[in-house]
């Protein structure tokens, strides 16, 4: 029975160093044994407002899901806009070619997971104005 505990007890032991082991690779290497969503900002990005702004997209590497928000640039940081949602289909964001309405900033064409393409017309602090079907 001594034998059975000392070989269990030098499996246990092993398995542990691998795990730990394994981690650090992965971490050395800038991965994770545990995946999380990456995101990055879409380019090209606009100036409107004295900011600027673009598309934050977010892959989840699980569920092979992309996801994209509306992001502005403040203090040299990408935030994305409080208040709306992820949108999973985007087109690029294109700057005002023109005077637009009061209050607008600019407007981005976005789908939703089941809804049909729709047209936001975006103002400062990237809150929604008007949306068009």
């Amino acid at each position: 029975m001594g034998q059975v505990a000392l070989g269990l007890r030098s499996l246990v032991f092993r398995i542990m160093v691998f795990i730990v082991m394994a981690t650090l690779l992965a971490w050395v290497l800038g991965g994770t044994l545990w995946p999380r969503p990456v995101s990055a900002i879409q380019r090209p990005v606009i100036n409107a407002g004295g900011s600027q702004w673009g598309w934050r997209v977010t892959v989840n590497p699980t569920s092979l899901e992309v996801s994209y928000r509306l992001a502005e640039r403040r203090n040299g940081v990408w935030e994305p806009v409080e208040g709306l949602n992820a949108f999973h289909a985007v087109r690029p964001l294109v700057a005002p070619a023109g005077v637009l309405p009061s209050g607008v900033l600019f407007n981005v064409s976005v789908r939703g997971p089941s809804d049909q393409p729709r047209v936001l017309a975006i103002g400062a602090g990237g809150r929604v104005v008007k949306v068009s079907d």
